[in-house]
């Protein structure tokens, strides 16, 4: 059991419920242990591979930035553990009493949330306790207990690709540049790219243009000006591609962002909360 290599445009905390198995970000693998906490930004390519012979479970709150602006101050930056935690220290081993704590924070959002709860201010208290989660996640990982972590070397091959695509998003990306730039055979580039990170470039460019779009959009930006910075050739292809993929018009997303006013829950085999 397991999945392909993605990425979200939320950052997201994830805390694990199972044992056994491993965790990707991106050429790092963690073990899959209970009470192992991650945090991931959006440029975080990440998959999991969880031991076949038991249920996978685990908690995975995502949110927006924009979302929690107002709970942070000049002296703490609740996205603070999100961007200053270094490379290969994603992972924060919680212990008896850290993963209690967590739970108890994470019930209460999950209570709040849930379409049963007649809570006066409920939306109020569910953000809260995003907060509260938050203060106690930078908490840890300023305090981070050892985890052990090793290289993945054939994705560490893709990371010039990757990390090439992201920084020339606005820029033309065809394949024949990606070759050009990465000094690699495009038949090799091509068929080791959708083997190790489980999606075609072509693919994996449409989805990096999206999430950049979606964030230029819930910044302000125009949609026309959002579809030129992430990449797209026309106006009329970044609605097309747009709505494809996340079935609403760039402005009618950008409507929803600015009059979003809840925390909205998706529960399957895990817990796992987000913005909408």
């Amino acid at each position: 059991m397991g999945n392909k290599f993605h990425f979200h445009d939320q950052l997201e905390v994830l805390l694990l419920m199972s044992e056994g198995g491993h965790f990707f970000i991106q050429n790092v693998i963690y073990d899959i242990t209970r009470g192992g906490l991650f945090i991931l930004t959006p440029d975080d390519l990440h998959r999991s591979a969880p031991c076949s012979t038991a249920l996978y479970q685990f908690y995975s709150v995502r949110f927006y930035p924009e979302e929690i602006r107002g709970f942070s101050g000049e002296s703490f930056d609740l996205l603070s553990c999100f961007y200053h935690h270094g490379p290969g220290h994603s992972k924060v081993q919680l212990q008896g009493d850290q993963l209690d704590h967590l739970l108890k924070i994470i019930n209460k959002m999950e209570y709040y949330l849930s379409n049963d709860c007649s809570a006066y201010g409920k939306d109020v208290y569910a953000k809260t306790q995003l907060a509260e989660a938050l203060v106690y996640v930078n908490y840890l990982y300023n305090t981070p207990a050892n985890t052990s972590a090793h290289d993945d070397k054939e994705f560490e091959n893709m990371l010039p690709v990757v990390n090439y695509i992201k920084s020339h998003i606005s820029e033309e990306l065809t394949l024949d540049v990606l070759c050009q730039q990465t000094f690699m055979n495009k038949y090799y580039l091509s068929k080791r790219f959708k083997q190790i990170v489980g999606t075609s470039i072509s693919d994996y460019i449409i989805k990096t243009r999206l999430a950049a779009a979606r964030s230029f959009l819930r910044q302000g930006m125009s949609v026309t000006l959002a579809g030129e910075k992430s990449g797209f050739n026309s106006s009329a292809h970044f609605i097309r591609t747009f709505m494809k993929h996340v079935g609403i018009t760039p402005r009618r997303y950008a409507q929803q962002f600015k009059t979003l006013e809840k925390y909205k829950p998706l529960n399957n085999a895990c817990e796992d909360f987000h913005l909408s």
